[in-house]
C-alpha cells in the first residue's frame, strides 16, 4: 500500500492536468519532489495503475503521430474526494521529527570526548553544508510551494546545526 504522501502527490499531478505515468515522473523529478517524499519511478507506475483499478483516476490510452501509444491518466470525481480527505489526514497527523544521527547522540557519553566532539562537529557539518545547498537550489524553482518547502528544509537543518552546536557547549564546555 502507497503511503499517503505518494498518493497526494499523484492524484494532486492529476488535478493540475491529465497526465502519462512518464509524465508525471518527470515533473516530480523536475520539482525535486524526491528531496522530501520516499518516491521511485517505479512506485509511480505502479501507484497510478492501483489509483485507476481503485476508480480514483481513469486512463485513456493514445498515439499521437508517430509515437507508441500512452496511456494518459485523469482523476475521478472519487479521485478528487480522495485527495481532499488525504489532505485533511496529513494536515492532522501529529508533528514528527525523525534524524537518523539521533542514536549517536543518545550514546555520545560512552565514547571519549574527542571521538564525541568530531562526532557532532561533523554533525553540525553536515547540517549546514546541506542548508547552503538547498538555499542554492530555491531560487530555481517556479512554484511557490516548492520554494516554501525548500526554505523550509534549509532552515530545518539551520535550526539542527545550531543545536548540535548547543549540545556540544553543554557537553564538553568551551572546546
Amino acid at each position: 500500500m502507497a503511503s499517503h504522501s505518494i498518493e497526494i502527490m499523484i492524484l494532486g499531478a492529476l488535478i493540475e492536468r491529465p497526465m502519462s505515468a512518464y509524465e508525471m515522473d518527470k515533473t516530480m523529478e523536475d520539482r525535486n519532489i524526491r528531496r522530501w517524499i520516499r518516491i521511485s519511478s517505479p512506485s509511480v507506475y505502479r501507484n497510478v495503475i492501483r489509483l485507476c483499478d481503485e476508480g480514483y483516476a481513469d486512463g485513456t490510452v493514445v498515439k499521437e503521430g508517430e509515437m507508441p501509444e500512452k496511456t494518459v491518466y485523469t482523476i475521478t470525481d472519487k479521485g478528487r474526494a480522495r485527495f481532499a480527505d488525504l489532505m485533511d489526514e496529513a494536515a492532522a497527523l501529529p508533528a514528527r521529527v525523525d534524524f537518523g544521527f539521533l542514536p549517536v547522540l543518545a550514546n555520545i557519553s560512552l565514547v571519549d570526548e574527542d571521538t564525541g566532539r568530531a562526532l557532532i562537529e561533523g554533525l553540525i557539518e553536515t547540517h549546514r553544508s546541506t542548508a547552503e545547498r538547498v538555499d542554492r537550489l530555491i531560487p530555481a524553482y517556479e512554484r511557490l510551494e516548492a520554494r516554501a518547502t525548500m526554505e523550509l528544509c534549509a532552515d530545518t537543518y539551520r535550526l539542527v546545526a545550531d543545536q548540535l552546536a548547543r549540545f556540544e557547549h553543554e557537553l564538553y564546555g568551551k572546546g
